[in-house]
């Protein structure tokens, strides 16, 4: 679903791999350049992803625990979020850890 619904512009998503750019590819990463922000506004909308820098936007689908139709839902969130910018509401730096 990344790569047909997400990969194409405006959406500029691509998948993570293990050492960057080289196989095997982590379908749970999900790399664009706004990753950070994209994730503050994943969590606004009720789902819960993590940030690794530079970034990447983490989600964990797991099979035993998600259905298809989640799945459908995170990249429908995925493409409203970047076609209407919501991420933009959310500050470019990092957030002090505590």
């Amino acid at each position: 679903m990344a790569d047909a619904l997400l990969a194409e512009p405006p959406y500029g998503f691509s998948i993570g791999t293990a050492a960057r750019g080289r196989p095997p590819r982590r379908p749970h990463r999900l790399v664009h350049p706004e990753a950070m922000r994209i994730a503050e506004a994943l969590r606004v909308r009720g789902v819960v992803p993590d940030f690794r820098p530079p970034d990447i936007v983490r989600v964990a689908p797991v099979a035993l625990y998600n259905t298809f139709g989640e799945l459908v839902s995170l990249v429908g969130h995925l493409r409203e979020i970047v076609e209407r910018r919501e991420f933009e509401r959310f500050p470019a730096e990092r957030k002090a850890v505590s």
